[in-house]
């Protein structure tokens, strides 16, 4: 048994009003949460997700767009994401489970050769875009350059059937804008930020605006504003009917945050540093020289112009002077000539420039050699900038293959076994057969490098050493799979021989010099 403690008033009560330090040690156990000066001033609130987000978003939104148009810093970072994760766009490598299946390995190399086929069918006409202005690609594209600038971007899976075109399934991007409260009503447990949900909290469906919240086009402001509510899912079907493309951040998140909303307020001062010295450099290159006249006879008759009034003086022809290249002013009595130098550019602008853009990658997840795409350092330094920025957007691939690409890839499978283009026994029926038939991966560009011997020396040692393989390796150089590497050789081994002339290709581990680090390049790199 527990001895039990007898109170004794008699001693002090070490938390109470009397004893402050104390007091101070058990309300903040943590130093970020005194009062003290530095922090006494910071008292952020702490809300929900969409209380703390949805107010701020539409200005948000606004701001982000602006310095996407307007500001170079902010462009190129979000091209420099989206090259990073799409390239060219994320191409298409179906792998099906074949032994789930009961398939052998060469029917299941015809039966992707051929839904790689058809899908290209669809994928590369721009009839698969509901406005048929992009192909799948350009599609790619556009939506993660909408998430990234908005915070999300909604998209639409409609059947609508075009010409000269066998399938039905189209991609139709939506303005995050767009999404918002029928009849722009305050936010509730039930609809907030354009999204209902249930009594769960679980969305179950959008309510898109008609036409654009800030359009200004002749006529399109004056139509009365409707709002159209599509289910996240079919009700009878539970066919996935809108995906939502944004980055969750907090458990109950409605709507995506921009990308640049934490540093806007850094590229606004990088973008009104450089306009201040791009004006100062400009005026300290236009030099006006005033003329000081000490004497001049006031009573003097200039002589009459040709409307028959007295002439004025040169200095009281002009009220206001234009700088210019070489300008002459001619100075009243009692004006000096005062020349002021302003010193541009100046020798901080560079050192402040890096430091912006050092946090901002920090807080984008690019390393700033990348995103200002200089590369001054040494070889490992540059090297290991390009392998944390390929690092970071592996993962922004992989949650954005897997939200818009899988889905209408899949979308794609359905329609195309409906239509007897695909066979695919029991994918309409087993989910498990569905899933086998669905597998893919998603093709992206590959690894940047820097200096592509070394890369191809130290590939060839991994997988000579049994650390890698070919395939993998491959992947990581080129960005293509292997066994079309070796079909494509094969291809023109044969075409060559048919030619008469030989073909000897440098593969890894076949023993040539060209394979080998040399002593200098190691020595180099040692130094």
């Amino acid at each position: 048994m527990r001895a039990k403690i007898k109170s004794n008033s008699n001693l002090p009560n070490l938390f109470t009003a009397a004893n402050p330090i104390q007091n101070a040690i058990r309300t903040s156990p943590y130093v970020g949460a005194s009062n003290n000066k530095s922090l006494k001033t910071w008292q952020p609130s702490s809300s929900t997700a969409d209380e703390t987000l949805l107010p701020s978003l539409n200005t948000l939104r606004a701001r982000s767009y602006d310095a996407i148009r307007n500001q170079p810093a902010a462009r190129g970072a979000v091209n420099t994401m989206r090259t990073g994760v799409l390239g060219s766009g994320l191409q298409l490598q179906p792998s099906i489970d074949y032994e789930f299946l009961k398939l052998t390995r060469e029917q299941a190399e015809m039966w992707q050769k051929k839904t790689k086929q058809e899908f290209r069918l669809w994928s590369e006409n721009q009839s698969c875009d509901f406005l048929r202005q992009q192909n799948f690609l350009g599609l790619q594209e556009l939506a993660f350059k909408s998430q990234l600038a908005a915070g999300d971007c909604f998209v639409l899976l409609p059947w609508k059937p075009y010409p000269n075109m066998p399938y039905d399934l189209r991609v139709q991007l939506i303005e995050a804008e767009r999404v918002c409260n029928p009849n722009d009503l305050n936010d509730t447990a039930q609809i907030a930020g354009g999204i209902e949900r249930n009594e769960d909290g679980v969305p179950i469906a959008i309510h898109i605006r008609t036409p654009h919240p800030n359009a200004t086009i002749i006529g399109v402001n004056n139509l009365k504003a409707t709002w159209q509510r599509i289910p996240f899912y079919g009700r009878k079907t539970g066919i996935r009917n809108v995906l939502q493309l944004m980055e969750v951040d907090r458990i109950g998140q409605t709507r995506g945050e921009p990308i640049l909303a934490p540093v806007l307020e850094t590229l606004k001062q990088i973008s009104d540093f450089s306009a201040a010295e791009l004006s100062a450099a400009v005026v300290n290159a236009l030099l006006t020289v005033f003329i000081e006249r000490t004497e001049i006879d006031t009573t003097v008759n200039t002589g009459l112009d040709k409307d028959g009034n007295e002439k004025k003086m040169p200095w009281e022809e002009a009220n206001n002077y234009v700088l210019g290249t070489g300008t002459w002013v001619d100075g009243a009595p009692g004006e000096k000539m005062n020349v002021i130098n302003a010193a541009r550019p100046s020798s901080q602008f560079d050192p402040f420039f890096l430091a912006c853009m050092k946090q901002i990658g920090m807080a984008l997840a690019i390393p700033y050699e990348v995103l200002i795409n200089h590369f001054s350092s040494s070889y490992s330094a540059s090297r290991a900038a390009q392998l944390t920025f390929f690092k970071n957007i592996l993962p922004l691939r992989e949650k954005f293959a897997g939200a818009f690409c899988q889905p209408f890839y899949e979308a794609f499978l359905e329609e195309a076994v409906l239509k007897g283009r695909i066979i695919a026994p029991g994918y309409l029926n087993d989910p498990y057969m569905r899933l086998a038939y669905s597998g893919a991966y998603w093709r992206g560009p590959a690894q940047g490098q820097i200096d592509e011997v070394k890369e191809v020396n130290a590939a060839n040692q991994r997988v000579l050493c049994g650390f890698s393989t070919r395939s993998e390796e491959a992947m990581k150089l080129t960005g293509l799979d292997y066994k079309d590497i070796m079909k494509a050789q094969a291809e023109e081994k044969a075409f060559a021989e048919n030619l008469g002339l030989k073909y000897e290709p440098n593969l890894p581990g076949a023993g040539n010099s060209e394979n080998k680090p040399s002593e200098d390049s190691n020595a180099k790199e040692g130094s």
